[in-house]
């Protein structure tokens, strides 16, 4: 049993080309600070006070479908707009342009309260369909470099609606993250003519120690570098660089280690565990990056323990460096125990 305390490193983060820090030491010490309630929010099958349920009006007056698995429609409060205001400003240190994008949303389920996890794995199949199916679409848009797919959950990210849900930014730009991803790998594939990503993978199967789970095509894994508690990567093993390029098995074992995923984050502190989940695919900007960019999922959970947040306070939001409390070792090993069938359908199977 591997125990979270006594690591002061700093660990390199290949991908960002950046320094975390490991202080697990941190963990321990004595909290007086705030505490999260564990109370569970039990949510009704459908509200029809939800914009997100079948049926109801929205704010924009449009009336939602009657719709049965998954459902998009174009956010009504959106961050960027495909027809932004006309804007350019370029002073020396005032600099202004369009806010240019599509931005959309993706209700997972009509029923209010089922999470990502608890779904079938048909159903998340269907979600899969649909993240391909916006992703073809989006690209061909003469506007659009790059599309970020997401989901938020949880009300400490700061989620306005419980409906299970997730987004899709197409931007025409290349986000700040993304871009790193590309000059780190851009220059590793320089260099060796080898995947950044590949490689990466390869040594953390050779290491073994932070394998959460595995299937034939996908390794679940925490990072060597993790910068959160208990974050996550989620790599194919063969290399492509966006989610189209998978494969009918690929797609069939991406469902399922997905599931396996969520359901060991809700398990690992039988809640349903706030979470960011970000999918990278490589830019649609016409480069090609195909010979050096991987496809993968980051996730992103900002809880320390059951009932404390990690915060991105004075050294890190200052600084720039993020300081992990949680040994990325002992996060997988817990991670490894944590049940692959979600608490809430084994509640119901024991009444």
């Amino acid at each position: 049993m591997k125990e979270n305390n006594n690591k002061w490193e700093m660990r390199w983060h290949p991908f960002l080309s950046e320094w975390v820090i490991i202080a697990s030491q941190t963990s321990i010490r004595p909290w007086n600070g705030n505490i999260l309630s564990q109370e569970e929010e039990i949510l009704p099958e459908y509200d029809e006070n939800c914009y997100l349920c079948p049926g109801v009006v929205r704010a924009s007056g449009v009336k939602n479908p009657d719709y049965e698995n998954t459902f998009v429609f174009d956010n009504d409060f959106a961050s960027f707009a495909p027809h932004a205001p006309e804007v350019f400003r370029d002073d020396e240190f005032f600099k202004a342009i369009p806010a240019k994008g599509s931005c959309r949303v993706v209700c997972f389920s009509p029923k209010h309260n089922l999470v990502l996890a608890q779904m079938d794995k048909s159903e998340i199949m269907e979600v899969v369909k649909t993240w391909k199916k916006e992703f073809i679409e989006l690209s061909q848009k003469e506007y659009v470099k790059n599309i970020l797919i997401f989901e938020n959950k949880g009300k400490v990210i700061g989620v306005s609606n419980p409906h299970p849900h997730g987004q899709i930014y197409a931007t025409d730009f290349i986000p700040r993250i993304i871009l790193q991803e590309i000059f780190a790998s851009a220059k590793y594939h320089k260099n060796k003519n080898e995947c950044l990503f590949c490689n990466y993978l390869k040594s953390e199967l050779d290491e073994k120690t932070r394998i959460v789970y595995e299937n034939d095509s996908f390794v679940l894994f925490v990072p060597y570098f993790a910068r959160y508690s208990y974050e996550t990567y989620l790599f194919p093993k063969r290399h492509f660089h966006q989610i189209t390029e998978m494969t009918e098995k690929e797609t069939e074992d991406f469902v399922e280690i997905l599931k396996i995923t969520l359901c060991k984050y809700d398990n690992l502190f039988n809640m349903i565990m706030p979470n960011i989940m970000m999918m990278h695919n490589a830019p649609v900007d016409g480069d090609d990056y195909s010979k050096f960019y991987h496809f993968h999922l980051e996730f992103y959970p900002p809880l320390r323990s059951p009932d404390k947040l990690k915060y991105m306070a004075g050294f890190e939001s200052g600084g720039g460096n993020i300081i992990n409390p949680t040994d990325p070792d002992f996060a997988a090993e817990e991670l490894r125990k944590s049940n692959d069938e979600h608490f809430r359908n084994k509640k119901r199977a024991d009444k």
